[in-house]
């Protein structure tokens, strides 16, 4: 089985998983919009026993939104999104940002797409540059 490799931005934490996740949840809704800062959350999702540590376990925070099911594990050192166990403990949630390649997901879904901001809808219409425009 192919696997990926993942770390937070100062490789103070870093993963491996198996290179098959389940789902992946683009999510538009208030909460994941404040939490990544961004128009979304990419949030892959895969059992935990496909799931492997290799460094930096205490330096990870996690944050629970108390009253939801919303939460947010980041390094302590660099501030970014790493994975975290579901609820129950049986998946791991992956910020898709944090993998080092591409994944491969059976299923992909747009949430909350109603609460979706104006600003962040047709971006395949925006000028589009390698780096930064000169």
């Amino acid at each position: 089985m192919q696997k990926l490799k993942g770390s937070c931005l100062c490789g103070s934490v870093s993963f491996e998983v198996v290179n098959a996740f389940d789902k992946m949840f683009l999510c538009s809704c208030e909460q994941c919009r404040q939490i990544t800062g961004s128009a979304f959350a990419s949030n892959l999702f895969i059992a935990s026993d496909r799931f492997n540590w290799l460094s930096g376990g205490d330096a990870i925070v996690t944050y629970q939104m108390p009253g939801r099911d919303i939460s947010k594990s980041f390094c302590q050192v660099c501030g970014s999104g790493v994975p975290w166990a579901s609820g129950d403990g049986s998946k791991m949630i992956v910020p898709a940002g944090s993998l080092h390649a591409e994944p491969k997901v059976a299923e992909k879904f747009r949430t909350f797409v109603s609460e979706q901001p104006s600003w962040s809808s047709g971006l395949d219409q925006v000028e589009a540059h390698q780096g930064f425009p000169p």
